[in-house]
């Protein structure tokens, strides 16, 4: 009992931290105005590289919840442009799908484990994750459907005239916001928030992984798996609760390495599933701001994982197989998994540092 009590108040400790970053970030961002907008827009300026930067930033943060709500709290600050928010956002599906890559190739190093069938559950975020960039990349840079997506979306939300009271709501939970600016430098406060909101995320990832991560709890998630529909609600539903899309794709890969999720188990499913789950976190922070704006941003977070999760279910077979050929492949080939895993963190880090040298 008291271990689960621990757990449970230190995911309520760490919700709070989390929160309070995302005011703290968006006052800071407030108070540096003009400044902070102009040094985003010389690296970040369209949306070839913010696509770019969202890939690389949250593959060093490991956690596209973290990176997805400092943008909501820069946009809601005005000091990133709408279609740039979007294309982070977008960049930040990439992002996530490292930190569970890394782990294979760490397990593969080793030595250890079934490698193909671990590969088979981390080339399917891998993979999907690039053919849903591509996609609305691609629908972003020819039409603006992102930027489109998020315009309506904060029309509607502009006329939600309770989303203007939740700051004031935040402002009563969170009083010593204020008053820490004004013995801090703003710059300092961005960068304090955006530490304190990856380790409060961290937290809340920490204690519900904990929460959800008995015995119990890991049979269900192996039964999941032998049905697609199963798959796609274990994912939305754990990852509602450990919100990390990130944590609850490497947590298989234990599973896989053992045997137990070998590559006829419907994976993909599950990190659909996983995917939409992700986005409520993005959610908090964006109604920790308050602003329309905000939610729209959010609302592409969601479309593109909704969207993204339509076109692919009915595919599911075809998929299966073009990520079992290349597990297969990686698993068996050291120099490939050495050439993906650089090249991964490479051209995202290429491409931001042209657009800056360019620009200087």
């Amino acid at each position: 009992m008291g271990y689960r009590f621990r757990n449970v108040a230190g995911s309520l400790i760490a919700l709070y931290f989390f929160i309070s970053a995302i005011v703290l970030i968006k006052e800071s961002a407030a108070l540096m105005g003009e400044f902070l907008a102009q040094n985003i827009v010389l690296v970040v300026r369209d949306t070839t590289s913010a696509v770019f930067a969202g890939w690389i930033t949250t593959a060093l943060l490991h956690s596209s919840g973290a990176f997805d709500s400092i943008v909501v709290a820069f946009t809601a600050s005005g000091a990133m442009p709408l279609s740039l928010a979007v294309a982070s956002i977008l960049g930040a599906e990439l992002g996530t799908t490292v930190t569970p890559f890394l782990i294979s190739v760490f397990g593969r190093l080793r030595g250890k484990g079934e490698h193909a069938a671990v590969f088979n559950v981390t080339l399917s975020h891998v993979i999907y994750n690039l053919f849903t960039v591509a996609i609305f990349y691609s629908g972003e840079v020819f039409f603006g459907l992102l930027t489109k997506i998020a315009q309506q979306g904060s029309y509607i939300f502009v006329r939600a005239a309770w989303l203007k009271e939740i700051p004031s709501l935040l402002d009563v939970i969170t009083p010593w916001v204020g008053p820490f600016l004004d013995v801090i430098p703003a710059w300092a406060g961005i960068i304090i928030g955006g530490v304190t909101l990856i380790l409060a995320l961290g937290g809340v990832e920490k204690y519900m992984t904990e929460i959800f991560s008995m015995p119990k709890s890991w049979n269900l998630i192996r039964a999941t798996f032998k049905k697609p529909i199963r798959a796609f609600f274990a994912g939305l539903i754990f990852t509602m609760l450990v919100p990390s899309t990130t944590v609850m794709v490497s947590l298989l890969i234990p599973l896989a390495s053992s045997g137990v999720l070998s590559a006829d188990y419907y994976i993909l499913p599950y990190i659909l599933g996983a995917n939409i789950g992700t986005v409520f976190d993005v959610m908090v922070a964006a109604l920790a701001t308050g602003d329309p704006i905000s939610m729209g941003v959010w609302l592409v977070h969601l479309s593109v994982n909704v969207i993204g999760a339509l076109i692919f279910l009915p595919l599911l077979k075809p998929f299966s197989k073009l990520v079992k050929y290349s597990a297969n492949k990686v698993a068996a080939s050291p120099k490939l998994i050495l050439f993906i895993t650089i090249i991964f963190h490479a051209i995202p880090a290429l491409i931001i540092l042209l657009y800056y040298t360019h620009v200087a």
